[in-house]
C-alpha cells in the first residue's frame, strides 16, 4: 500500500514536471512579451519542484522496493541523473538567472534574444531528452531486469 502510494507520488511528479518543463519551452518560443517570460519561469520552477518531490519518493520506491544499487538499470539512471544535473549547471541555470533579471525590465527584443540563447536551448532540450530517457528507463525496468 505505501510502495503503490509512494509510485503514484513519483510518476505524477515526474510526468507533471515533464509538461510544466514543455510548457515552459513553448512559452519561450512564443517570445516577446514579459507575462509569457513570467509566467515560463514559474512553470519551470514549479516543475523542479515537482521533479524534487518525484525524486525524493523514487529514492523511496528504490527502499521500500528492494531494489540493490547495483541494478543495472538502476546505475544507467544514475548516471543519467548525474550528467543532466551538470547540463542542468552549466548551461541552462546561468541562462534561468540572466532571464529572470531580464523580465523584470528588458525590452521585447531582449527577450526574445534571450529566450533564443543556442547554448542554453541546447541545454534545456539536453535537460528535457534526459529527463524522458530516465523516465523511459524506469518504465521498461521490468524487461531490463530479465536481460540481466
Amino acid at each position: 500500500m505505501v510502495y503503490t502510494g509512494m509510485l503514484d507520488v513519483h510518476a505524477f511528479g515526474m510526468m507533471a514536471a515533464v509538461l510544466l518543463f514543455v510548457t515552459t519551452e513553448l512559452l519561450l518560443f512564443a517570445g516577446g512579451r514579459a507575462g509569457l517570460a513570467r509566467f515560463a519561469l514559474y512553470a519551470s520552477r514549479f516543475g523542479n519542484m515537482l521533479a524534487m518531490i518525484g525524486m525524493l519518493a523514487g529514492i523511496g520506491l528504490i527502499y521500500l522496493g528492494g531494489w540493490p544499487l547495483t541494478t543495472p538499470w538502476l546505475l544507467f539512471s544514475f548516471v543519467l541523473i548525474a550528467i543532466m544535473m551538470v547540463v542542468s549547471r552549466r548551461f541552462v541555470r546561468p541562462w534561468q538567472q540572466r532571464f529572470q533579471a531580464a523580465v523584470a525590465g528588458a525590452s521585447h527584443a531582449d527577450l526574445d534574444a534571450l529566450a533564443g540563447d543556442r547554448r542554453a536551448l541546447v541545454g534545456r532540450a539536453a535537460v528535457l531528452a534526459l529527463f524522458v530517457l530516465v523516465a523511459a528507463m524506469m518504465m521498461l525496468k521490468p524487461e531490463l531486469a530479465q536481460l540481466t
